[in-house]
C-alpha cells in the first residue's frame, strides 16, 4: 500500500462518517447554503488535480474511468435527492429567508452513500491495475463527491421549489 492509498482511505472514511451522519439527521433546507459544499469540494479537487503529475496527460483509460465514475456520482446523488424525505418545519421565526422545509435521506440514503463509496474504491483499484494515476488520485475523490452533492442539491432544490409553489406553508403552521 502506498501513502496515497492510505491517505485516500482515510479521506474516504472521514467523508463517509461526516456525510453518513448528515444523511440520518433532519436538516433545514437552505438551497443556497447547500451549493457551498460542492463548490468547495470541486475547487479543492481541481486544485489537487492541477498539481498531480498525471493531470497533464489524460489517457483514454483515464477518460473512460472518470466518465464512468462521474455518471455513477451524479446518478447516486440524484437518487439521494429524489429519495430524501422533505417535510415542513414545525417552527420558524417567520423571516422571509428562514428555511421552510427540512430533509433527511435516512438509511436508504446512507446505503446509497456506501454504494457510491464502493464504486469509488473499485474504480480506484481498477485504475491502479490499469496504470491510471489520474483516475486514482485524491483530487478525483473531491471532484466526484462534489458531483454527487451537486446532483443531490439540484434535485432537492427542484423538489422544494415545487413544494413551495404548490402548497405554501401557512405562517401559523411553522
Amino acid at each position: 500500500m502506498t501513502l496515497q492509498t492510505l491517505a485516500n482511505a482515510a479521506l474516504i472514511l472521514i467523508l463517509v462518517g461526516w456525510i453518513g451522519i448528515r444523511q440520518l439527521t433532519w436538516r433545514p433546507i437552505l438551497v443556497g447554503r447547500m451549493w457551498r459544499l460542492p463548490i468547495v469540494f470541486a475547487a479543492i479537487g481541481l486544485f489537487a488535480l492541477s498539481g498531480s503529475h498525471g493531470a497533464s496527460s489524460v489517457t483514454a483509460v483515464d477518460a473512460a474511468l472518470l466518465s464512468l465514475e462521474l455518471v455513477v456520482s451524479l446518478g447516486v446523488g440524484a437518487a439521494m435527492g429524489a429519495l430524501a424525505t422533505i417535510r415542513p418545519l414545525s417552527s420558524g421565526d417567520g423571516a422571509p429567508d428562514a428555511p421552510r422545509f427540512e430533509s433527511r435521506t435516512g438509511w436508504v440514503g446512507l446505503a446509497l452513500w456506501f454504494v457510491f463509496i464502493g464504486v469509488r474504491v473499485g474504480i480506484d483499484v481498477w485504475a491502479g491495475a490499469l496504470g491510471s494515476h489520474l483516475a486514482a488520485s485524491t483530487g478525483v475523490i473531491f471532484v466526484m463527491v462534489a458531483a454527487n452533492r451537486v446532483a443531490r442539491t439540484a434535485v432537492i432544490g427542484l423538489r422544494v421549489s415545487r413544494l413551495a409553489t404548490v402548497a405554501p406553508v401557512p405562517a401559523g403552521a411553522r
